[in-house]
């Protein structure tokens, strides 16, 4: 460890106080992304059978393996979502109508894609921790 100028400056290795900032944001990312997961699913649960029930993706659950539940209706919003960021995919597979995701609210495709968003953020930022703890004099 070099101290210059009143700066910190550490040599390459990582230390313990390092180590519990890594700890401490990956836990923050991962509750924020499971609360926010809860609560998106638990709101939008009805709202997406009610709007999307022409589409097979999301009345079929055997299409996608979906399953029932609670956890059905997490994998029916990532369906949704995948929907919403792929529709030409899901349109070739003739799994939904185009028409009832073109008029599905923009503020529900709003609160998914920001989901998906922080699971993309959350997964990021755990991968690049993971990198930097183990590169050697990083």
């Amino acid at each position: 460890m070099i101290i210059r100028s009143g700066h910190y400056r550490h040599g390459g290795a990582i230390h313990s106080a390092d180590h519990d900032f890594i700890v401490l944001t990956m836990c923050i990312l991962f509750v924020v992304t499971l609360l926010y997961t809860v609560l998106i699913t638990l709101y939008l649960r009805n709202k997406i059978n009610k709007s999307l029930d022409n589409c097979l993706a999301v009345t079929d659950s055997s299409l996608f393996q979906i399953g029932t539940g609670f956890l059905g209706d997490i994998r029916k919003l990532a369906i949704v979502s995948a929907m919403f960021l792929r529709p030409q995919m899901f349109l070739k597979l003739g799994a939904i109508d185009l028409e009832q995701v073109d008029t599905f609210p923009k503020k529900f495709k709003y609160m998914m894609l920001a989901q998906v968003a922080l699971v993309t953020l959350t997964t990021l930022v755990t991968l690049v921790f993971f990198v930097w703890a183990y590169l050697p004099d990083f």
